[in-house]
């Protein structure tokens, strides 16, 4: 064999062991991949596990207070001294650190409720639209947004296709979307907007005004803060600062306190009885938040759920959602004039991070 013969040969081997690396290289690769994708799906598989066990203890929580309530006789939620009224810690659990908390969310501002159902149609509840507007003035960075926002979203809900005062828009003004002209299942929605500004995209803080209730849902005084009081209560807004205060030696037991405070008795007949339509003292409507962190990774499921004075206490909404702030307590911040803290949650570099 000639030099330049096995010169050929030496070449082709060295091209064979080449290839022969590289099918090997990619085949362990792959693999550790797909060992790396199987053990991230266990690790959320457990993390949701653990998640959905709290949601259970927290609904049987809610179940066991209504139960109190009815042997009672008192129905009323305060979100202080009842049942459901809790904020776990972060709690260690096997491999894993819980804390959960639960909400009510009939101590939000209902967006659904500035339409009603009218034979079928939606039609605007324009003192509604009101409520909204002074509600989004006081929270917004940029206040002067405000109008242009509670008319926007009274066209996203109306069956109409007429735009409300001068800042609506209907689909002409969306190029990309068309309004749905019907009452929206979640309170994000408010982002489709034409005018929300970006800037209040990431406040998680700005949210927690906000749901998204079945049209009739009543506001619970017991556990609304400040600002959404005095939006709803409109020219009765000075009895906010009433209420404020006197639920904090208590909760109040019947509507018609509410109404007997004197802001509210100056207002007109036809006003008190609107707003003794819209106001309650008890709740069925919560949100539970639970936070799991295994190892360096944290999953929050957020469940809402419905729970009747008659009938099944279930589910309704369940989503895990990224982590954009701390943990929500039990009470809204503002729930007491002073406010509060919001108490220690789950980081996903650690535990015990301050809420706010």
């Amino acid at each position: 064999m000639v030099v330049g013969q096995r010169g050929v040969i030496l070449v082709v081997v060295l091209l064979v062991l080449a290839v022969v690396a590289a099918i090997s290289t990619e085949i362990i690769y792959r693999a550790m991949q797909t060992t790396q994708r199987t053990n991230n799906l266990l690790q959320w598989d457990k993390r949701y596990q653990y998640a959905m066990a709290a949601e259970q203890v927290a609904l049987q929580a809610l179940i066991d207070d209504l139960e109190d309530d009815d042997k009672d006789g008192t129905f009323l939620d305060d979100c202080v001294d009842e049942k459901w009224a809790i904020k776990l810690p972060p709690t260690p659990y096997h491999d894993a650190f819980i804390a959960a908390s639960v909400q009510d969310l009939q101590g939000r501002f209902n967006l659904n409720s500035l339409v009603v159902d009218n034979a079928g149609a939606w039609e605007a509840d324009m003192s509604q639209r009101d409520a909204l507007f002074r509600l989004l003035g006081s929270l917004m960075d940029d206040a002067t947004a405000a109008p242009a926002l509670a008319d926007e979203m009274v066209d996203w809900l109306d069956s109409d296709l007429l735009v409300t005062g001068a800042n609506g828009a209907e689909d002409a003004e969306y190029r990309n979307r068309r309004t749905p002209n019907m009452p929206i299942l979640h309170e994000s929605e408010m982002r489709a907007l034409r005018s929300f500004p970006a800037t209040q995209q990431s406040n998680p803080f700005f949210w927690s005004y906000f749901t998204a209730l079945p049209a009739g849902a009543r506001l619970n005084v017991n556990t609304a803060p400040q600002p959404v009081l005095e939006a709803v209560l409109g020219q009765g807004s000075a009895a906010a600062t009433d209420i404020v205060k006197n639920r904090q030696e208590g909760p109040y037991g019947d509507v018609a306190d509410v109404l007997s405070l004197p802001a509210i008795q100056a207002l007109p007949e036809d006003q008190r009885k609107t707003l003794a339509d819209r106001l309650v003292v008890a709740s069925e409507y919560f949100q539970v938040v639970v936070d799991v962190r295994v190892e360096d990774t944290v999953s929050r499921l957020v469940t809402r759920i419905h729970r009747p004075q008659q009938g099944q206490t279930r589910v309704f909404s369940r989503a895990v959602i990224p982590i954009l702030g701390p943990l929500e307590p039990q009470c809204h911040p503002q729930y007491q004039s002073a406010g509060q803290s919001g108490g220690p949650g789950i980081t996903p570099g650690g535990v015990g991070a301050a809420g706010s």
